[in-house]
């Protein structure tokens, strides 16, 4: 296994654990973050913040990570999601993840999924 597809599975172990922290020290302290239609910010404090934001959004969630695919620096993981939304509408959702690793640290995650449906259930995030 090279260092690309260990980090990305470390990362979805994490994610699925409900580690925040494990996740955090998998990345850059520089990583940039970009969740299609919610944010685009740089940096572990940053990304912490929007992490205990989004975990607010969603009970009772099932995730399945369907593939994980890995090329050079690269991996793409195919997911998809079904919850209840705190409101209490159902919440079905799908998308990719795009990591980018280097030296096995998270440089860059990207979040790609159906961003009507996200703003269409949930509150803008704002850092404070």
């Amino acid at each position: 296994m090279n260092d690309t597809q260990t980090t990305a599975e470390a990362l979805y172990r994490a994610f699925l654990a409900g580690d925040k922290d494990g996740m955090l020290a998998l990345m850059d302290d520089d990583v940039e973050i970009s969740f299609l239609g919610q944010v685009q910010l740089r940096g572990k404090p940053e990304a912490s913040r929007f992490f205990d934001f989004a975990g607010t959004l969603l009970r009772d969630v099932d995730f399945t990570l369907e593939q994980v695919v890995v090329d050079g620096d690269v991996a793409a993981g195919i997911w998809r999601e079904t919850a209840t939304t705190m409101s209490g509408e159902p919440w079905a959702n799908h998308g990719v993840d795009v990591i980018h690793v280097r030296d096995g640290r998270v440089v860059a995650l990207h979040e790609n999924n159906d961003v009507r449906l996200v703003r269409r259930h949930f509150p803008s995030y704002h850092p404070s």
